[in-house]
């Protein structure tokens, strides 16, 4: 997949925080699809691969927009505005989630 880079990166964050002082502590699960919409790979952050029972958050999102948001080519706001993600659930939880990896900005 395209993303796995920002995937990896997002990983290597995480492990580098301190848990106890987290701010972002809420579940949410990533449902990429391909061009067509067709889903290719489901990840819950904290990060593993598969689908959580218990999200509080979730975004679908294809690999490529992902790509271009984690790389900052795109603001997920963009994203959002041209539908072509969609987010169920806690939408202040996942936005706090984006702000913190700074991916929901071009700065």
């Amino acid at each position: 997949m395209k993303s796995d880079q920002i995937i990896d990166k997002i990983r290597n964050k995480l492990k580098e925080s301190d848990p106890g002082r987290r701010t972002v502590v809420n579940t949410f699960q990533f449902n990429f699809t391909d061009a067509d919409g067709k889903l290719i790979k489901s990840m819950a952050l904290n990060i593993y691969e598969g689908s959580a029972d218990s999200a509080d958050g979730q975004v679908t999102i294809s690999d490529e927009d992902f790509y271009l948001v984690g790389t900052k080519q795109k603001t997920f706001q963009e994203i959002l505005q041209q539908d072509k993600a969609t987010i169920e659930g806690d939408e202040q939880a996942i936005n706090k989630m984006l702000e913190k990896f700074r991916i929901n900005s071009q700065n």
